[in-house]
């Protein structure tokens, strides 16, 4: 006995779970990528009804919200009609002669779109179908501004839901590489901002505390009293927490209240205006009060200075501008190393 031959049919074999972490396919977007790269590209007429359904799509959106009123009355009527034709380009996009639907209605009875999910609902596409496809724009014009206006924005969520569905395959790759590196770029910068607060509370940790923090200081002249909590000082919006008189070498001084280990000094600039005064600035400690000695010196105008040098053991600390000036600053900090 002999058997007929059957044809071989060959069975879809069921794709295996994707084991990419989810976290890293949000960033990367590598199963997207694949997808979106495996979609047909769309035709040159294909594109052409695209195009076309996007220039009805933003003439809509122009329509249903005016910059201006129009002299003749409420565009909205003339915002669903425009929201019509977009939505026949774009689901005739690649339908060829003789299959070409001839209506709106027929375009979406035939389409293979999931179009309850691009209306939003099952509900929410039947009020489309009504809008759109059942109703002419002579029937649309006489219904209530309240009615038109709903319909419309009906209609404009389900029109760019097709514009989206049937974007090209090198639109889809575009925009999805776009994600990719505005995530990538948004991860390093998350990364960076978490390592800069690590490297600044292990430097904290490392460094030792302020040897000025909450020292006694006194000042060679006060023009103003300064505020910095609210950022005020002589009517002038700043952080600065003294303003010295213009003077011959006007100072800042500090009593540490016992002789310390100094090693390390950083100064903070006055930073809306002025910070020339501050040069050249020079740093100088002593015993007594009465004999200093220089242990560093800023040449230069600055924002942020930072100087180390060997440590010495002082009980007093100045920063004096070594010319006429006026001294006024954000910040001293000292450390031992």
């Amino acid at each position: 006995m002999t058997t007929a031959e059957q044809p071989f049919t060959p069975q879809a074999v069921p794709a295996a779970a994707s084991s990419t972490n989810p976290v890293w396919e949000w960033i990367w977007r590598a199963g997207a990528l694949e997808k979106a790269r495996a979609l047909p590209k769309l035709s040159w007429l294909g594109r052409e009804r695209l195009r076309r359904a996007r220039l009805a799509a933003e003439l809509g959106d122009r329509a249903l919200d005016p910059i201006e009123p129009l002299r003749a009355g409420s565009s909205l009527p003339l915002a669903l009609s425009l929201y019509r034709e977009a939505a026949y380009w774009a689901l005739i996009q690649e339908s060829e002669a003789p299959n070409i639907p001839a209506t709106l209605a027929d375009a979406m009875t035939s389409s293979k779109l999931d179009l309850p999910k691009l209306a939003g609902s099952a509900d929410a596409l039947k009020a489309v179908r009504a809008a759109l496809a059942e109703k002419s724009f002579v029937e649309s014009a006489e219904d209530s501004a309240d009615a038109v206006r709903r319909d419309a924005e009906l209609a404009q969520t389900f029109v760019y839901g097709l514009i989206d569905a049937d974007l090209d395959r090198d639109d889809r790759v575009a925009s999805l590489l776009v994600q990719r590196w505005l995530r990538m770029a948004g991860v390093c910068l998350i990364g960076c901002v978490v390592l800069f607060g690590l490297w600044s509370g292990v430097r904290r940790a490392t460094q030792g505390p302020d040897l000025l923090l909450g020292k006694p200081w006194h000042i060679s002249s006060k023009a103003f009293d300064c505020h910095p909590q609210s950022s005020e000082c002589g009517g002038a919006r700043t952080t600065i927490f003294f303003h010295t008189n213009e003077d011959d070498s006007p100072w800042i001084e500090y009593d540490l209240g016992s002789p310390q280990t100094i090693g390390r000094v950083q100064v903070t600039n006055r930073e809306d205006c002025c910070s020339e005064r501050a040069t050249p600035l020079v740093i100088e400690v002593s015993d007594d009060r009465t004999n200093w000695r220089s242990v560093a010196r800023a040449a230069e105008t600055f924002r942020d200075w930072e100087t180390k040098f060997e440590p010495v053991k002082a009980r007093y600390l100045r920063a004096r501008v070594d010319r006429r000036s006026q001294l006024h600053l954000v910040r001293i900090s000292v450390w031992d190393h």
